[in-house]
């Protein structure tokens, strides 16, 4: 068997969610009716009384009395009605609302019928005055009617027509009493008014049902679509912050229990204020907001930052002023490249940074140096003898040594301090706000003295030395490359004199030092 043509399958889907919405419509008529019945069910009762009390000394007291008690009795019918509705537990929605609205119209249309034989049997005829109050009574009803039972044509035509008709008749029929036609005339008109006014009010208002109705349906499809979707996504309240809807990957990207959230503070992450209020001014000014770059921070120091691209577009959702959000996790990646900046700027043995990384922060040391007559030290750190310890124990516990050389250095620095590994067993600091030579030496000698204690590595007392040279700028150099010759120099010096030991770098000892060319420092010592 050959599948359905695809727009007969669009016809039923479409057919069906008519079907639904009409459904849903006579819901609503039953809501509204119910509603409106309220404060109309007090008014009517309120008329009544001044009905009777007016008509009563114009018109017998017998039938007077007798439609009072019936009217009244319909009404306290509906009211009891209303009440015991609002606390039934309904188990089928379309069915019952199906019944209560039949039941309504009915109520209705009798209390109409009611009204409509006030017109007739409580009118008097030889009363003009009271015959008009009559007239009056009964338009008033109607008009307020007209307002409260619209949302159903067949309740408010069957009331209207119920309530009039039968005295616009009974006047048309007094043919020798040209009032009594006039008034008919009248009433005929008012009676066409409400007809067609309620008529255009009724059909506002199931267009307006089926309006909101598809909204509620695209929403639904919407948050189902976001719902499903393999990124995180979030829509908020542009005005006062609270999260409307977020699907399941975002409630995962804030670390939520929760699939959907209604507060803004909610989850271990969030978004910085600043970059929060940075969206909403340019969403509100109408310019675009794609795959930025944001920073999603802790509540808990503790815990990493996220990093997302996020994507932000302006929407109304739930009649609300909204904005959608759409967050593409890209932390992983973050912490790779992060990790991979790292790894182009560090030794990868000892985690210190490299020659490149040294180099440029001497060359920024200097420059500041340079702005604010500062001073500037550079140390030169050889080892002595470790070619031995690697030949006797091996690389991996020359490794294990390097690392730990590397930490007794740093700890013997300032956090403004730099400690660098310039290649082999060959280590740089950088001193960039030294004070004078002499505190450049005592760091050094610091140094010097931490690095020839005893190590042990995995059982092994080892035992180094180091020879350190010394260099300041601007007194040592004009440049990078000049004051690292100069405490690569003094660090020869040093393994001149006998290793283990600190030599400052000294112009009149080595003369020849000027004569060095301005070289790319980075292609030095390799």
């Amino acid at each position: 068997m050959k599948p359905d043509h695809p727009h007969d399958t669009r016809s039923s889907s479409t057919q069906a969610n008519q079907t639904r919405i009409d459904n849903s419509f006579i819901c609503e008529q039953v809501k509204v009716l119910c509603t409106n019945q309220r404060s109309s069910i007090l008014i009517s009762a309120l008329l009544v009384a001044v009905f009777v009390v007016v008509q009563s000394d114009v018109v017998a007291n017998s039938p007077l009395y007798a439609w009072a008690t019936i009217i009244s009795i319909l009404l306290l019918a509906r009211a009891l009605i209303q009440f015991f509705w609002s606390f039934a537990q309904v188990t089928d929605p379309l069915s019952v609302a199906r019944s209560r609205l039949n039941t309504l119209r009915f109520l209705s249309i009798t209390t109409a019928v009611m009204w409509g034989s006030a017109g007739i049997l409580l009118n008097p005829s030889d009363n003009p005055a009271h015959s008009v109050f009559t007239a009056f009574a009964l338009a008033g009803v109607c008009a307020g009617a007209a307002n409260t039972q619209a949302i159903d044509r067949i309740s408010i035509w069957g009331f209207l027509l119920c309530a009039l008709g039968p005295l616009i008749i009974y006047l048309a029929i007094r043919q020798d009493d040209t009032l009594a036609i006039g008034m008919s005339s009248m009433i005929s008109l008012f009676l066409i008014f409400l007809l067609v006014s309620t008529r255009r009010n009724g059909l506002q208002l199931q267009e307006y049902f089926h309006l909101q109705q598809l909204a509620v349906d695209n929403e639904s499809r919407l948050r189902q679509m976001l719902e499903t979707s393999p990124i995180a996504t979030r829509i908020e309240n542009i005005e006062t912050g609270e999260i409307l809807f977020a699907n399941s990957r975002y409630a995962s990207l804030i670390d939520h229990a929760e699939p959907c959230t209604t507060h803004s503070g909610a989850g271990r992450y969030r978004i910085h204020p600043k970059d929060h209020d940075d969206v909403v001014e340019r969403l509100n000014s109408g310019q675009p907001v794609t795959n930025q770059l944001i920073k999603l921070s802790p509540s808990h120091e503790q815990l990493p930052p996220k990093w997302v691209l996020a994507s932000f577009s302006s929407m109304d959702y739930e009649d609300q002023p909204a904005i959608l959000g759409w967050f593409y996790d890209i932390t992983d990646r973050k912490i790779m490249e992060n990790r991979v900046a790292h790894l182009a700027q560090h030794d990868a043995l000892t985690g210190l940074p490299n020659r490149l990384l040294l180099l440029d922060r001497l060359k920024q040391a200097m420059s500041k140096a340079n702005r604010e007559q500062g001073v500037v030290g550079l140390l030169f750190i050889d080892l002595d003898d470790f070619k031995p310890v690697n030949d006797a124990y091996g690389h991996d516990i020359g490794d294990i040594l390097l690392k730990a050389i590397a930490e007794r250095i740093t700890d013997c620095l300032r956090k403004s301090d730099s400690a660098a590994r310039f290649g082999g067993d060959e280590f740089i600091v950088l001193l960039p706000s030294a004070t004078a030579q002499e505190h450049v030496y005592e760091v050094a000698e610091k140094i010097r003295r931490a690095l020839s204690l005893p190590f042990e590595i995995e059982g092994i007392t080892l035992s180094i030395s180091a020879s350190i040279g010394a260099a300041t700028y601007p007194e040592h150099g004009d440049n990078e490359t000049q004051l690292l010759k100069a405490a690569d120099i003094a660090m020869y010096g040093a393994k001149a004199e006998g290793r283990n030991c600190v030599r400052m770098y000294e112009n009149n000892l080595y003369p020849a030092m000027r004569s060095y060319p301005e070289t790319d420092v980075g292609n030095e010592n390799q």
